[in-house]
């Protein structure tokens, strides 16, 4: 049986590194990508892979943006939202399609994993991250609705969100061991678990009863990043 590949889109010094880290010691070839930010460099990044590779059975997207500049006209404001958009849906649905690709060609017992690193953005209003608030929404149904679309094709699709024990986002306390313990069981698991993949540090998936936050949230926040 062919070594697997792990894509990492979104190689930061936390979580990105750990989840490579971890899917190597469980034996996969793992490629990592740091940045990227025009949708149509999907393409050739999967396209080098699978030649170097081989097709890739978990793909990681572990990539986020958010605009804190302040813009001085509409014309900046839209070019940073449609820049930060690229990143946080756009490239995630190519991503996501060009998986499914790969997905098909390969042997039953494969992984097939798609995982999307998420928040509580999709249930809460954090300012001033609206763009990515936007884009963790959008993804958040990407990853419901392709886990309905390939639900009967053994392909998994997870919108991973770490939380507290009560249920409250961990803001910027993101712990990337617990996201790479909790991205390889989602990876070994044979069938397609809760889309909404939020877990607890130390004990894995926590299913808590999800209910929009009316009142908002500020974060004082000086630069923005890419990767986690």
């Amino acid at each position: 049986m062919a070594q697997a590949v792990a894509l990492i889109l979104g190689y930061g010094p936390n979580v990105g590194f750990d989840v490579a880290e971890a899917f190597a010691a469980q034996g996969y070839k793992v490629a990592t990508v740091s940045h990227f930010s025009d949708p149509s460099s999907i393409h050739g990044i999967f396209s080098k892979v699978i030649n170097e590779l081989g097709h890739p059975s978990v793909v990681v997207y572990n990539a986020s943006s958010f605009s804190l500049k302040p813009s001085t006209s509409l014309e900046q404001q839209i070019a940073a939202f449609q820049c930060d958009n690229n990143i946080n849906i756009v490239s995630a649905y190519v991503a996501a399609h060009l998986a499914t690709k790969s997905f098909a060609l390969l042997q039953p017992e494969s992984s097939k994993t798609f995982i999307y690193t998420g928040n509580k953005l999709p249930f809460m209003v954090v300012r001033p991250l609206l763009s990515q608030g936007v884009g963790k929404a959008g993804s958040a149904h990407l990853m419901h609705y392709l886990a309905e679309e390939h639900k009967d094709s053994g392909y998994k699709f997870y919108f991973a969100d770490e939380r507290k024990p009560d249920g409250d986002p961990v803001y910027s306390d993101i712990d990337g061991p617990a996201h790479a313990a909790f991205y390889t069981e989602l990876a070994k698991q044979k069938a397609q678990g809760p889309w909404n993949a939020t877990f607890v540090k130390g004990r894995g998936y926590v299913e808590f009863s999800e209910a929009i936050v009316n009142d908002s949230v500020t974060m004082k926040l000086d630069i923005p990043g890419q990767e986690k």
